[in-house]
Parts: structure tokens; sequence; C-alpha cells
């Protein structure tokens, strides 16, 4: 990309400016949905294998649900790596924490600005990726019902890439986008 003429405008945009309490209500809204959309595409499973029939399998149920949620938490910022390097862009992972209490991990490329377009594709491919690869362990799986909290979890927790793409899309069309590890940066071209 080339750098942005004089006569643009900078928006720097950090993760302390979310608004956590609207976040936690809508992330408790996908939750909810998601919990119930995965539980339909388990019910197939659970009928055939009955992986709740005895207590000893509450030991897997319990294992899955951490390291699933984890594992579609590793995935998801895969993905978003990918897409960014697929730009060009050289990724960077790690967590941090959200206003000091909300933990999250990231994947970003500090110097690297993407078009509004490309932006978007590195902020929802993990939302496509993961949750379809969710949805076909949960329905095809033996123990695919213990899938879907990790599922439910993880769409839940997609909210905050969507509401940055929110924020992003109340900039003009032009608009570069450069993630950083504590939000991203807008750089914004005049109005004609």
């Amino acid at each position: 990309m080339t750098d942005p003429a004089a006569e643009w405008t900078t928006v720097e945009w950090t993760m302390e400016q979310f608004d956590t309490e609207q976040m936690a209500r809508r992330s408790l809204v996908w939750f909810a949905v998601g919990g119930l959309v995965f539980a339909a595409l388990a019910i197939r499973p659970a009928l055939l294998h009955d992986p709740f029939a005895s207590l000893g399998n509450l030991v897997p149920f319990a294992g899955l649900l951490v390291a699933g949620t984890l594992a579609a938490l590793v995935v998801h910022e895969a993905v978003h790596g990918l897409v960014m390097a697929r730009y060009g862009a050289r990724p960077q992972f790690g967590v941090g924490m959200m206003q000091g209490t909300v933990p999250y991990a990231y994947a970003t490329s500090p110097g690297f600005r993407y078009t509004r377009r490309q932006f978007w594709w590195v902020a929802m491919m993990p939302t496509f990726v993961v949750n379809a690869l969710l949805a076909v362990l949960v329905f095809t799986l033996p123990w695919g019902p213990y899938l879907v909290l990790p599922a439910a979890f993880h769409l839940s927790g997609c909210i905050g890439d969507w509401m940055i793409l929110r924020m992003v899309a109340e900039h003009p069309e032009g608009t570069l986008v450069e993630d950083t590890r504590e939000g991203v940066i807008l750089h914004v071209p005049p109005t004609p």
C-alpha cells in the first residue's frame, strides 16, 4: 500500500474504547443463538451414539469443553493470520486484557494497511471458516455433542471482530485500515 497523502486524517481506535457491557450483551445473545443451532446439529450424533449414556462420559465432555474452546480460539486467530499473509502482511499473535478485565487473543499486522474490503475478509473469515468447521464436527462425529458449548463460545467470541467492522464501516470508501495490537488505525481520505 502507498502512504496516504498528507491531507488524509488518521483515526485511532483502541480496545479501551469498546463498550464492554454492550459487547457482553451481544455476546450472550450470540452464545444463545449458537447454542441452539449447534445443539440442533448435535441431535443426530447424540441419537446414534448416546455420548451422555454414563457418568464416565462427563470426563471427555469436560476435556473437550476446554480443549475444543482453546482449539477454536487458536484456529480462529490462525485464520486471521492466513488471510493477513494472503494480502502480504506479516501477522503477529498474542493475548491481552481489554480494559484490564476481558482476556482476548489477537492476530495483528502493525504497519500494514488494508483496504476496507481486505480488512472485512481478514475480520470475517474466522467467523465463516471456524463456525463451518465446528458445525461439521458437531454434526458428524460421535462425540460431536461435546463440542456444542465450544462452538457456541466461539460464535459469541466473534462479536469483537464484528464490532470493529461496524466501526470501520462508518468511514468512507477508500479508508485504509491498519490492524494493531491495541486496535485499529484508520487512514481516512479527504472528502471531495
